[in-house]
């Protein structure tokens, strides 16, 4: 009998404050889909100086605001083999849940305070810096203690800028290996309609390279079923 292909998970990964890197470790714990959804709604929204008003500071020329909304589900009765234990049975969804809430949560280190920075990983060529703007869960059924066994949980999560991982080296590898990649496969678009200059439509080669180097940050963190 074949066995079942490997399916790489989506994940959340919470980095550390001044986290060096985006890989999963001791200190950038991660949360891995139990199911991947079923489909993600990826909205731009380009400010326009006019609609916010003459006087204001605002660059028309900024990047636009970038937002991630997806919904999945959760079932504490199919947890996968390996992390199956006795908690599994007296927590049910709990454990699951608290870590989505953590990474709503204020980060302290010494007396700094800091909202935290989510890596939202999709495959081998989407990985971006965010932040969770909402979060919904709802709770379908509970076992005879009350635990939560089976959930649906909404996120909506916003793509970070520039300007705001300055102080966090991992979550700044994300976003420019996130531009990079995304630069590289407009070039292979360019590549597939005929729109490259002669000598790089004569290496397509060199374009998928550039999009798999680029890739690099979200290799570190394709966690499979």
């Amino acid at each position: 009998m074949p066995s079942q292909p490997s399916i790489n998970k989506g994940t959340l990964i919470l980095l550390a404050p001044n986290a060096k890197d985006a890989s999963v470790s001791s200190k950038n714990v991660f949360f891995a889909f139990q199911y991947n959804p079923d489909k993600l709604l990826h909205t731009f929204n380009q400010a326009v100086a006019s609609a916010l008003g003459a006087n204001t500071s605002a660059d028309p020329q900024g990047n636009p605001a970038e937002l991630f909304n997806l919904t999945f589900e959760l079932d504490s009765v199919d947890i996968d083999a390996p992390s199956q234990n006795q908690s599994s049975a007296s927590l049910g969804l709990h454990p699951a849940l608290a870590m989505l809430e953590l990474m709503m949560q204020p980060q302290v280190v010494g007396k700094q305070t800091s909202m935290p920075i989510v890596v939202f990983s999709w495959g081998a060529k989407r990985a971006v810096a965010v932040r969770f703007v909402s979060m919904s869960i709802e709770e379908k059924s509970f076992d005879v203690t009350l635990n939560p066994t089976r959930a649906s949980v909404t996120l909506c999560l916003r793509v970070l800028d520039a300007t705001e991982i300055n102080n966090n080296p991992g979550a700044r590898d994300v976003c420019l290996s996130h531009q990079s990649v995304r630069a590289t496969l407009v070039d292979a678009y360019k590549l597939q309609t005929g729109q490259a200059n002669p000598q790089a439509a004569s290496d397509k080669s060199s374009v998928s390279a550039s999009v798999a180097a680029a890739s690099g940050v979200q290799s570190k963190t394709k966690i499979s079923a």
